[in-house]
């Protein structure tokens, strides 16, 4: 018997099914993420490549759908600071309501890894 309690989300309009695909998709990809060992010696752009392009975009500007259905920040218009892109990455975000927004990679990437990102980051800005 199935529990009366959990109501299935109707998914009756496109872009909910669409949306929730790619969200769906790019939190797959993230936890898959999590068995894969840093890279030694891999650069800022190979590392954004392999763990941030997917939702960032290949140039940083998140235009593609599944980012804008998230709500994926463009970093070309980014104004972090270092250390603010230091610890974003590697906490990860949330929006007001303690929804993840991005995941936390302080586990799939070192310290040194990380720091690689900044200069990426950067790099986008207008």
């Amino acid at each position: 018997m199935i529990h009366q309690s959990a109501v299935p989300l109707p998914l009756t309009r496109p872009w909910q099914r669409v949306f929730l695909s790619a969200f769906l998709g790019c939190m797959v990809l993230v936890l898959l993420g999590i068995t894969v060992a840093p890279v030694q010696g891999a650069n800022g752009d190979e590392i954004f490549l392999k763990h941030c392009a997917l939702c960032h975009g290949k140039d940083g500007k998140a235009q593609n759908p599944a980012a804008r259905k998230l709500g994926v920040k463009n970093l070309s218009e980014s104004k972090a600071t270092d250390a603010e892109i230091v610890k974003q990455v590697t906490e990860g975000k949330k929006d007001d309501r303690g929804n993840l927004k991005m995941p936390a990679f302080r586990d799939k990437l070192a310290a040194e890894e990380i720091q690689s990102l900044v200069v990426v980051v950067k790099r986008f800005r207008r």
